[in-house]
């Protein structure tokens, strides 16, 4: 019995060594492979990044003046939010600014009259003094002249100082114009940067808050896949190597590019992360590649990365 028993340990322990030295093996020839190419998840993105589209103010949607996939320039108009309001200040105020003007011009033209009867009343004066020295004329005469003369003096400063006020409030109301010719320009919603309007969820008379994304902007530029190397073959990657992009999960390359940018980190994994709080271990080093053909690809499709080490068969 004991001999049997001595028998069965002795087999299990041959096996056991067998098996460890097995996966010993297996592991030396995994790390011996020579890999030719590393692949990794990625998501074909403008290089610029997508623009998210909002309105700097809240209103009601009036009219829409692009469609989604139109090539649009900086500046031009996407929609327009109702400006009654806006309309009817900046009408009211320009009345203003036109009354105030008249206004003035109407205190300098009394301006001038007053100057111009004030250079005579002073050339009188001169006279009646000669008149009087040679006792053709009384003191009372001169006097009086005097005190005209210094009216004319007087209205003239007043009349100075009120267009001087009133030139300042027409410079006020101005500045009110151009505040309010700004808020109507915030109704005006503009595109920000060249490019193509990929999204737009929005309709006339719909209402939309300050800062509410109503649509999606590609700006223009070039076309980029952002891939995650996992990080057992992160150090492999070098800027320029040549790299193709297929479907998720496919064969068929779609288009070929090259290395631009690897970073010089490791960070968690972030594309397609689809639960919150996700527990991974490993880590990634994000590459950017650009791409030879662009328009084979769609924006925002998952792929594949498939990295060159050494040429690609």
């Amino acid at each position: 019995m004991k001999s049997i028993l001595l028998s069965i340990l002795l087999s299990i322990l041959l096996i056991n060594c067998k098996n460890k030295k097995a996966e010993e093996s297996t592991t030396v020839s995994i790390r011996s492979v020579d890999v030719n190419h590393v692949i990794g998840i990625g998501k074909i993105e403008p290089e610029n990044e997508i623009i998210q589209l909002s309105a700097e103010v809240a209103g009601i949607v009036q009219k829409i003046y692009k469609n989604e996939n139109d090539s649009i320039q900086a500046g031009d108009i996407i929609l327009e939010l109702k400006h009654t309001i806006e309309d009817a200040n900046i009408t009211q105020l320009n009345s203003v600014v036109a009354i105030q003007k008249a206004q003035i011009k109407v205190d300098e033209s009394a301006i001038k009259e007053l100057q111009i009867r004030y250079a005579n009343a002073s050339v009188e004066i001169q006279r009646l003094q000669n008149l009087l020295a040679k006792g053709a004329e009384t003191k009372q005469v001169v006097d009086n002249a005097t005190t005209e003369l210094q009216s004319f003096e007087a209205n003239i400063k007043k009349l100075q100082a009120t267009v001087q006020v009133s030139t300042m409030r027409w410079k006020e109301t101005k500045a009110q114009v151009a505040t309010a010719q700004a808020q109507l320009k915030q109704k005006l919603i503009t595109a920000p940067v060249n490019g193509i309007l990929l999204e737009l969820n929005i309709q006339p008379g719909n209402y939309i808050d300050s800062k509410q994304i109503f649509g999606q902007l590609n700006p223009e530029g070039k076309t980029i896949a952002v891939c995650e190397i996992d990080e057992l073959f992160a150090n492999k990657i070098k800027v320029g190597q040549s790299a193709l992009i297929r479907n998720f999960g496919g064969l068929d390359t779609l288009t070929t590019g090259k290395v631009y940018f690897a970073a010089s980190f490791l960070k968690k994994k972030s594309l397609f992360t689809d639960q919150a709080g996700e527990k991974e271990d490993r880590r990634v080093r994000e590459i950017k590649i650009l791409l030879d053909n662009p328009s084979a690809i769609l924006l925002n499709a998952r792929v594949e990365c498939v990295v060159a080490l050494s040429k690609i068969n």
